[in-house]
Order: C-alpha cells, then structure tokens, then sequence
C-alpha cells in the first residue's frame, strides 16, 4: 500500500506554510518529513513516468497551496498577537528533525570527517549571512508591504525572475525563499494578493481580477519552470554527493534555526515579554519538537509494515 494521500496533503500544508515564514525553508520541512528526495526525483523524471510521478506530486502541491493560503489569512495575526510562540514551534520542528536524522550523520572513515564538517559549517554561516542582509533591506524599506495595483509589464517580468530564484531556494533545504522574497522586495505583494484571493467579494470587480491574473500567472508559470529545471542537478547532487549534501543540509538547518530568531526578533526590545518567552521555550517549542520525533516514528513504523510511494517514485 502506498503512502495515503492525506498523509501527503498534510505534509503539503506543512511545507506551504514554511515556505511563507521568512527564515523557514520548505525544503527543509520536506527533508525532515522524509519526502524531500521523493520530491526531487518526481519532479526530475516527469518527462519518463509522468502520471505516477505526477499524482505523487499532485497531492503534495494540492497541500502546499492550502497551506499558503491559510498561512496568507493567518500570519499576520499571529505574528502580531503571538510572535515568540509561532516562530519557536517551527523551531521546534526544526530541532525535532535535527534529532531524527543525526544518526545518518555517521561516516564509515572517521578521517574524511573534516571536509563534511566545513561544508556544514559553511552552509551555516550562509544561512545566517542573508539572515543579515534581509535585515538590512528591511530597514532601509526595500519590502514594500502594499499591494501592487495596475501591475505593469515590467513588475511582472520582474516578479517571473524573483519567482524563479525563490523557488530554487525553496526546493534546496535551508535556504528561506520568503526571505529571499522579503530581500528583492516581493514578499508583501504576493502574500498580499494570496490573502485577495479568498476576499470572494471583490471577483465582481474587474479590475480585481485582472489584476490578481498578472501576479498569479508569473508566479505560477516561474514556480513550475524552476522546479522542474533545478530538480535533475539536485538529483545527481543527491546520488553523487549524498553524505556531503545531508552535512550541508545539516548545516543549512542549524544556519536556519539561528537565522528565524535574528529575522523575527531583530526588534526585539519592542517585542519582549516574559510571558511569551516562557510560552515559546516551554510550551510551544517542546510541542513542535515532539511532532516532529513524533511524525517520523510513525512514519518509520508505517514504512517498516507496508511499502511506500517512495519505492515507486525511485523505480521512476
């Protein structure tokens, strides 16, 4: 029995809504939630066995646009009524799946444990870096937060290339594409016209909608050209390198967990309280966390009973 299509759904949600928090990477997710290299291979081998591969995907994506456009109504409250509590509990996520795959880390020749070391450690320093820099493009307010009307020409030829660097960092674990998104001054606008989308009321509106097309249209088409693209040399990274990817992973998640916190808390002396960083270390950090093992015991003991999409999907 394959892997059951909610399972995939909800993981899809998952990776949605990491994908919109800046400093969270919804590679990241997938990687810890055991999909990642399914994925990649999906998408890398549409054109050999598309409907196995493409139905494999479908349910994924399905979830991943849910979970945007729930992340698009519910962030802003959130972030705004409880900021140390919904970052902590992705961080949470983050360590739980740090837990889970240590033990992958081992290497069979102690010795060539340096270079793996520096590669992780690099990755690391990288993450944080933009972590830095998109700081610096806040203050200076190069993200504008208003919603683009009259969208011209050139904002949409713009938006297909920033949508197509975005994606690539979304599809690589640890690199944040909102934060990318944040740093090229498009992160406003497309959270923005995801939240106008469920405003039903405005769809009498002509203008409206026309507007909503040319976002949506490079979005979608920028999306889909740079995963399919950047999937194959993923791969072939993936089965050459695989022990040198996982530490660069490793590294790129551990960069993201530092990172989330300097994004989000830069500010913090207006955003101190001790009730909710109580609430955030020992509240909703532990439970993120305890998904997290949680999610993947169950999964492993699933695995272990019946096989999996992932058989096909790497028969594909």
């Amino acid at each position: 029995m394959k892997e059951k299509g909610i399972s995939l759904f909800l993981k899809g949600i998952v990776i949605g809504i990491a994908n919109m928090i800046a400093g969270i990477s919804g590679g990241t997710l997938a990687f810890i939630m055991g999909i990642y290299q399914n994925m990649v291979t999906a998408f890398a081998n549409l054109t050999k066995k598309f409907w196995p591969n493409f139905l494999y995907l479908l349910k994924i994506c399905l979830g991943v646009a849910v979970g945007v456009l729930l992340c698009s109504l519910l962030l802003d409250h959130l972030f705004d009524s409880f900021l140390f509590e919904t970052v902590s509990f992705f961080v949470g996520v983050l360590i739980g799946g740090l837990i889970n795959d240590a033990p992958s880390l081992k290497l069979e020749k102690e010795k060539k444990k340096s270079k793996y070391i520096i590669g992780m450690v690099i990755a690391g320093v990288i993450v944080i870096g933009l972590a830095f820099v998109n700081i610096f493009f806040a203050k200076e307010g190069i993200d504008s937060n208003e919603r683009w009307r009259n969208v011209t020409l050139y904002q949409m030829g713009f938006l297909f290339l920033a949508i197509i660097i975005g994606a690539v960092a979304m599809i690589f674990p640890g690199i944040s594409g909102s934060m990318l998104f944040m740093i090229m001054g498009i992160y406003y606008p497309v959270l923005n016209a995801f939240s106008d989308l469920l405003h039903f009321s405005m769809y009498s509106n002509p203008g409206f909608i026309f507007d909503e097309l040319k976002i949506m249209i490079p979005l979608v088409l920028g999306g889909a050209l740079s995963l399919i693209f950047i999937s194959k040399p993923i791969k072939t990274l993936l089965e050459r390198h695989y022990k040198m990817c996982l530490y660069v992973i490793f590294g790129f998640v551990i960069g993201s967990i530092i990172s989330i916190y300097i994004i989000n808390f830069s500010d913090i002396e207006n955003q101190f309280s001790i009730l909710h960083l109580c609430l955030s270390l020992f509240v909703t950090l532990p439970i993120g966390c305890f998904c997290s093992i949680g999610l993947h015991k169950i999964s492993q003991k699933m695995k272990a009973k019946k096989p999996t999409d992932s058989e096909d999907i790497k028969k594909s």
